[in-house]
């Protein structure tokens, strides 16, 4: 009996204690599922801050990128600005543009020598250059650029500047803007007949003169 006594204890004790610590389960499930509501708040909240942070950074980057300065602008601006100057004093078209001797001259005389005053990217003179050559098989002659851009021809640009193309026979004026194939045939063969001496035209253009 008093063994019967003991055991029923032992279980009830056992049973009180499965139900409470159900209870304590019962209870801290409880309490998760209640905070499950705002811990899932706190991850939405969090992923929508850290979202529009995102696009907040995305956005100033993007404008910021849009409204400064590259890098190293003005180095490159410097550069090109270089290199453009480069560009400019290597584009000279001053030099021979045809060279004809003695030989190729029928009475074997120094041929004509006619200066271009000219730059580059004129098509004017383009024009005076194609007359001229196409003239000097039958009238013999050499043809030299002098681009008045260049840095050691600044008495030149003052004179001629607006009105190349111009050009000087046996190193005096002969005429501008425009030649013909008869001017060009008749400016040579006085230049031959005279043993290499021009009659200077008038009417040189001087636009540095005119200016002051």
């Amino acid at each position: 009996m008093i063994f019967s006594t003991m055991v029923s204890n032992t279980t009830i004790r056992g049973s009180r204690r499965a139900l409470m610590s159900s209870h304590h389960h019962l209870l801290l499930l409880s309490g998760v599922a209640s905070l499950m509501p705002a811990v899932t708040n706190a991850f939405i909240s969090s992923n929508q801050y850290h979202s529009n942070n995102h696009h907040q950074l995305t956005t100033s980057i993007h404008r910021r990128s849009v409204h400064l300065p590259k890098r190293n602008s003005f180095q490159l601006s410097s550069s090109s600005s270089s290199s453009s100057d480069e560009d400019q004093s290597t584009n000279s078209v001053t030099g021979p543009i045809y060279e004809m001797t003695n030989d190729d001259n029928n009475n074997n005389t120094p041929p004509p020598k006619i200066k271009l005053f000219t730059k580059e990217g004129c098509t004017l003179c383009d024009k005076v250059k194609d007359i001229l050559s196409e003239i000097r098989t039958d009238y013999p002659h050499s043809l030299y650029a002098v681009d008045i851009t260049d840095d050691d021809k600044q008495v030149w640009f003052d004179k001629y500047k607006y009105d190349i193309p111009v050009l000087h026979m046996e190193d005096v004026y002969w005429t501008k803007h425009r030649l013909t194939k008869e001017e060009a045939i008749q400016g040579i063969e006085e230049a031959v007949s005279g043993g290499g001496e021009f009659e200077e035209r008038k009417g040189e253009p001087d636009a540095g003169r005119l200016e002051h």
